[in-house]
């Protein structure tokens, strides 16, 4: 006698997991913590020294929270008019920022005395940074010049005017204490070497440059502008590595996290964007109220800052899971304690684990006992008793109709019987991966008791349900192709046009 095989659930492609080692690392970042400052933030800068508070610039002062209470620590307030890019030199000690009235300044972080006020730019300075020996000042202004200034004597070191528009930002390279970016309005991004003091590589963005940030390695450099990220392979001389867009608005900031795994982008549209440096694929999405204007991740990936153009600034703090707590606090079991012989018990598997597992002894289910009983109408009826599956509703009809006995499981049944096929074809009907074998399921029980109907007002109240929706998918399915239609002459209209233009540019 042949042995009796199991009932093959056929399996369907599964909707990716949203619940992914990222997922789980930036949710569990707090409710953020919402400060209304008075005007819009330009720019937040954490300290790179223990215990990295972060300086929050924002209309003519810059603020110093403390990242242990998130409330102000000191204000700096020696500001004319705006401030712009108060940024921490490397041992947390000292602030410069820009300003409005075209002067950079220097502030002791502690007793927050005006240390230095350089004087040289003819516009506002929107972008400043210490050098990586800490021992200079690094400036770039809207009157398209980049000026190196000298901390201990005072002095201007070099003053070079390439850029064509104003220079909005600027990042620091860890690979040499001589040379630094700056970005621009008038599309490029420019290196700069103090040592010969001009500019050592140029490459054009496309669209205004509003951000860049250097590699760890100082390799590489990533430039914002418009709606677009651009990677730049800096030893190759420039060369363009990638280029991708998930915003919908300009992105005004970039950032790494502590780690420099992860590259992150804020822009106008209020989300922020986290990236896999490995295929800069987006990997998590937050949503912000408002216009985002600046952002910043603590060195220890505790904080998330958010300045807003309404003045909103967010500071979201990472909580500690139940499970971290506990292995933070809790030791080694020791050998023959009852912690040694229940661990691992709590343990669970990941998506990508192996499980190995013992061979048993297949047991059949109710459905497969009835098949190999060829009892159809029991094998129909356990599957659809109590709490449904459907795929292994579906699987055993389709395995129903290769043995063909379909119509020997629908007939000779009454009301009671015949109202729960109705009702999984109601609920189950218009599902694609399903429909192709419910409407032969639903034909069939049609020339079966398409004589006695109308003598079961529940059963024709079923029936008529199901027309409906039939009816009502339908509809929908005819709206969608007609949409697709309209689509179809947009997209040519459009590509014919773009054709047409591409021809008399190259005529002309």
């Amino acid at each position: 006698m042949a042995a009796f095989n199991k009932l093959v659930v056929k399996s369907y492609p599964r909707i990716a997991s949203r619940e992914t080692s990222d997922t789980k690392f930036w949710n569990k970042y707090s409710f953020p913590i919402t400060v209304k400052e008075s005007s819009s933030i330009n720019y937040i800068n954490f300290s790179p020294s223990q215990p990295h508070d972060f300086a929050v610039t924002s209309a003519n002062k810059v603020q110093i929270y403390s990242s242990t209470t998130n409330e102000v620590k000191k204000t700096l307030s020696r500001f004319k008019e705006t401030a712009y890019s108060g940024c921490f030199r490397g041992d947390g000690k000292l602030l410069v920022a820009g300003t409005e009235d075209n002067s950079v300044k220097v502030f002791d972080a502690n007793s927050r005395v005006v240390l230095r006020e350089f004087s040289g730019h003819t516009r506002a300075v929107h972008s400043t940074r210490f050098s990586l020996d800490g021992l200079h000042v690094i400036s770039a202004s809207d009157d398209c010049s980049v000026r190196l200034w000298n901390l201990s004597g005072e002095n201007e070191i070099f003053a070079v005017t390439e850029h064509k528009d104003y220079i909005r930002t600027s990042a620091l390279n860890n690979s040499s204490k001589d040379i630094w970016l700056t970005g621009s309005y008038d599309h490029t991004v420019k290196m700069w070497d103090s040592r010969t003091q001009t500019s050592v590589m140029t490459v054009n963005h496309g669209y205004p440059v509003e951000d860049i940030l250097v590699f760890p390695s100082g390799g590489l450099c990533a430039s914002a502008g418009h709606n677009i990220v651009k990677i730049w392979d800096i030893l190759a001389g420039g060369r363009l590595v990638a280029a991708f867009s998930n915003h919908q608005k300009t992105i005004t900031s970039l950032c790494f996290d502590g780690e420099s795994t992860r590259l992150l982008s804020a822009s106008l549209d209020r989300h922020v964007k986290i990236y896999d440096v490995k295929d800069y694929k987006v990997v998590h999405s937050m949503h912000y109220p408002s216009p985002i204007l600046s952002m910043g991740i603590s060195p220890n990936d505790k904080h998330i800052v958010v300045g807003m153009s309404d003045g909103l600034l967010s500071i979201k703090h990472r909580t500690q899971s139940t499970e971290e707590r506990e292995t933070a606090v809790k030791s080694t079991p020791r050998p023959g304690s009852y912690r040694y012989f229940v661990r691992g018990k709590n343990q669970k598997p990941e998506q990508g684990d192996f499980v190995v597992e013992s061979s048993r002894k297949p047991k059949l289910s109710a459905h497969d006992k009835f098949l190999k009983q060829f009892e159809y109408t029991n094998a129909l009826d356990s599957v659809l008793q109590g709490r449904t599956n459907p795929p292994v509703v579906v699987s055993l009809i389709m395995e129903l109709i290769r043995r063909q006995g379909l119509q020997i499981a629908l007939s000779g049944r009454d009301e009671d019987s015949l109202l729960p096929i109705l009702s999984f074809l109601n609920k189950h009907i218009c599902n694609p991966r399903y429909t192709p074998t419910l409407i032969d399921v639903t034909n069939t029980i049609l020339d079966i008791y398409g004589r006695v109907l109308g003598q079961s007002p529940k059963v024709d109240d079923m029936l008529a349900k199901l027309q409906l929706k039939i009816a009502s998918e339908l509809k929908y399915q005819k709206q969608a192709f007609e949409l697709m239609g309209s689509l179809d002459t947009i997209f040519a209209v459009s590509a014919s046009s773009h054709d047409v233009q591409l021809v008399e540019n190259g005529l002309s």
